[in-house]
Order: structure tokens, then sequence, then C-alpha cells
């Protein structure tokens, strides 16, 4: 049985140092590589709610992943991210709905807001929301600082020492019994 439970929390453990590794390489390679900054690996990118414009689906501090699509392949009803102001010092991610597209000039709003934003061209957005995780928003705001970078990445650098040190101890109890 100890076994067993080693077993599924190394495999728990693994899981975990991947998932943090990709979003640690993933938001290098987003911040320090790619042009435009909005997506990583894959056309993956994501984003903190910073408004209440999306209730009830979602909420301050709603954590947001988000995938870069062809043009061609959003719809009205989509929950996208785009670039208002793009260019300047007021430049900020939105993540609202797709009222209408009609050629190129999209229309979105917030669920929760009575009117529409201004139109704008669909070069603008970045990605259709694939999923959100509620209330982690703080967290990730946290990461992006070069103290919480630092913590994730000696965060992660335990998780695979903690990991390697069980394999290691593994065989030994095997041995023995």
């Amino acid at each position: 049985m100890k076994t067993v439970l080693r077993s599924v929390f190394s495999a728990i453990g693994w899981f975990l140092t991947v998932i943090l590794l990709f979003f640690v390489l993933s938001g290098a390679y987003q911040h320090f590589v790619k042009a435009d900054h909005y997506t990583g690996f894959f056309g993956i990118g994501y984003a903190v709610v910073v408004s209440g414009s999306m209730k009830p689906m979602l909420n301050e501090g709603d954590f947001i992943v988000y995938q870069e699509q062809s043009a061609d392949r959003y719809e009205a009803g989509d929950v996208i991210v785009y670039v208002r102001d793009p260019g300047t010092p007021e430049e900020k991610l939105i993540s609202h709905r797709i009222v209408s597209i009609d050629g190129d000039i999209v229309t979105a709003k917030g669920d929760a807001n009575d009117l529409s934003d201004e139109p704008f061209d669909k070069s603008r957005i970045v990605g259709r929301m694939a999923f959100y995780i509620p209330k982690i928003g703080k967290a990730v705001d946290f990461v992006k600082t070069p103290v919480g970078y630092a913590c994730i990445c000696g965060f992660i650098v335990l998780l695979i020492i903690l990991n390697l040190i069980a394999i290691r101890r593994e065989p030994k109890e095997e041995r023995q019994q």
C-alpha cells in the first residue's frame, strides 16, 4: 500500500512540476522571444480578470487561459481576449464575449455591461478563452514579479529534488523487504 501511495504522490509531484515548468518557460518565451508578448508556447496565453464586467461567469481575480485561433474561427458568443489601446501606455487585455462580427470588425461586450465595447479589428484578438480557474489571479500576478518568478523557480527545483530523492529511495526499500 505504501508503494502505491508513493507512486501516486510521485506522479502528482511530477505532473505539478511539468505544469509549472510549462508556464514558467512559456512566460519567459512570451516575454523575451515572442514579438507580440500575448501568447507563449502553442499559442497559449493567460490573463487575470481585473473587473466585474463578465460576471457571473468570470469574477475579479479569476485566471483565464486562452489560445490563439485563426481570424475566421471566432464566432458570436465566444469569450475572447483582445488588446485595447494597442501600442499606448494604456494598452491592456480585455476579456469579453463577441456580440457580432461584420467582416473584420468585431463588437464585444462584457456580460454584466449594458453597453458594447467600441468595435475593433479582428487582428486585435489574441485568443479565445479555453478555461478559467477561479480566484488564483492574485497568486499569478505575484508570480509575474521578479520575486515571484524566483519563488516559483525555487519551488520547481524543490519539487524536482524531492521527486528524485523519492525515486532513489524506492529501490533501496524494495530490496530490504
